[in-house]
């Protein structure tokens, strides 16, 4: 064999080292969807036949699924909430969502799905359920997941209900607060010219409405303490707090007693009474006008006056577009009590559960929701609710009747967040029970409050 030939043998072989390592470099990674294997061969001939071989072959990244579970306004929300989810899995396409409604007893079925070890990866939480969820260990602590910077972006008033010892377990998607709700042309019929300024107002036009136009003048649920806690503070009362069983001396005060009574009335002299009468109700619930709930019997104009939050405007606009803002209908502080003004804050969380297969896919599902994006196009545009992201208050795209709540903030001498201790949502539940049972008129309102001093002894025993 001469030199040249041994060297043309030597340079083949180094040519074909570099192929061979070139083809191990480019062969690794992942990609969000399926191809082929490709093999390519190169055969070189010199006086000697050498055969490489170099296989290419590309892993399938899986799409991983996060279940979203929440509750529902209404069909409005529901859509806008379909809307954001499919923009996120365009931009995400590893990451599908799986949204889940839950219709009814929201917090006691995620908390036995936990039981039953099926809970969703993300999941809406009340305020007043955190602390129960919190000490369960069923949430994970978004402080462990995000930014500090894109934490401080939120009203801090918003996060307290979800700390505890240093950690935050969830940030708010929005928030809401309770107005007073009312029907121009009912007023109009009636003869009443502005909203009532007073409690007692407010019980007074209801009978004036229901005498001149046939309709009764105010809906309100049975029980719900939460939406009865503003009168007690407007009054002088102390804001509920129960922690320990002492704490059930709350019922014992006389405001709280008067208060109490005068709203357990409303519904049992209003509507209970007046029917044993034979007369037209000046009060009912949204069921005894042939109404799923408040806005939906605000909607229909079956009533004149309802006390609901900022969800409630969203619903009417997609529901009943022909029943106008500003020309059918307005919005208005609530009454005043002796002691000056005070509503009810609501905020929700999405909660990331604390077993989740996929905590970082469901962040991620949860900061596209709640971050700048999700509060411009799903809380500022479509109008659900108020952003709970701070920045927005002065956005031109608000709906007008959001900012009027939102000034109304100025009139208030209390704004409550819905949260009555580590039990809350436990208590919300069974004093709303008590109190709808005197609503209709199974037991006194006496009985009532003393069944709910009862409950709080019971609850926080141990």
């Amino acid at each position: 064999m001469g030199k040249k030939t041994l060297y043309s043998l030597i340079l083949v072989s180094v040519l074909l080292l570099g192929v061979v390592a070139a083809g191990c470099i480019g062969g690794g990674g992942t990609t969000t969807s399926p191809s082929p294997t490709t093999t390519t061969s190169t055969v070189v001939k010199t006086e000697t036949q050498v055969q490489t071989k170099t296989t290419t072959e590309t892993k399938v990244q899986e799409k991983v699924f996060v279940r979203f579970a929440g509750w529902s306004a209404g069909e409005t929300e529901m859509k806008n909430y379909q809307k954001m989810i499919d923009e996120f899995e365009k931009e995400n396409p590893s990451i599908g969502i799986k949204y889940e409604v839950i219709t009814q007893m929201f917090h006691e079925n995620i908390l036995a799905s936990f039981g039953a070890g099926v809970a969703p990866d993300v999941f809406y939480v009340d305020s007043a359920w955190a602390p129960i969820f919190i000490d369960k260990g069923a949430l994970y602590p978004i402080s462990d997941l995000a930014d500090k910077s894109f934490i401080d972006k939120f009203y801090p008033f918003l996060l307290e209900p979800f700390k505890k010892n240093g950690k935050l377990y969830g940030l708010p998607k929005d928030w809401s607060m309770l107005a007073l709700f009312y029907n121009k042309k009912l007023f109009e019929q009636a003869g009443i010219t502005k909203p009532p300024e007073t409690w007692e107002e407010l019980e007074q036009d209801a009978k004036i409405i229901a005498e001149k136009t046939g309709k009764p003048g105010l809906a309100i649920y049975l029980g719900n303490f939460n939406r009865y806690v503003p009168v007690a503070v407007s009054n002088g009362a102390p804001k509920p707090w129960f922690e320990k069983p002492e704490d059930a001396s709350w019922f014992d005060n006389p405001v709280v007693k008067e208060t109490l009574t005068w709203y357990i009335n409303l519904y049992k002299v209003g509507k209970v009474d007046m029917e044993n009468q034979g007369k037209k109700p000046y009060v009912v619930q949204p069921g005894d006008v042939g109404a799923g709930w408040l806005g939906d019997a605000f909607g229909k104009q079956e009533v004149a006056m309802v006390i609901s939050g900022n969800w409630m405007i969203p619903f009417l606009a997609d529901q009943f577009p022909d029943f106008k803002y500003g020309e059918d209908w307005d919005i208005a502080p609530l009454p005043a009590g002796k002691s000056g003004r005070a509503t009810m804050a609501y905020t929700v969380i999405l909660g990331i559960n604390a077993k989740s297969g996929h905590p970082k896919d469901a962040w991620k599902f949860v900061e596209f929701i709640l971050g700048p994006k999700g509060q411009k196009d799903l809380v500022v545009k479509a109008g659900q609710t108020l952003p709970s992201m701070k920045g927005f208050e002065n956005d031109p795209d608000m709906w007008p009747q959001h900012k009027k709540t939102l000034s109304f903030m100025s009139q208030y001498d209390n704004v409550i967040i819905f949260l009555w201790g580590p039990k809350s949502g436990t208590l919300e539940g069974k004093f709303s029970d008590a109190m709808a049972a005197a609503m209709r008129g199974e037991m006194t309102p006496e009985e009532a409050i003393q069944t709910m001093k009862e409950i709080v002894q019971q609850e926080l025993s141990g």
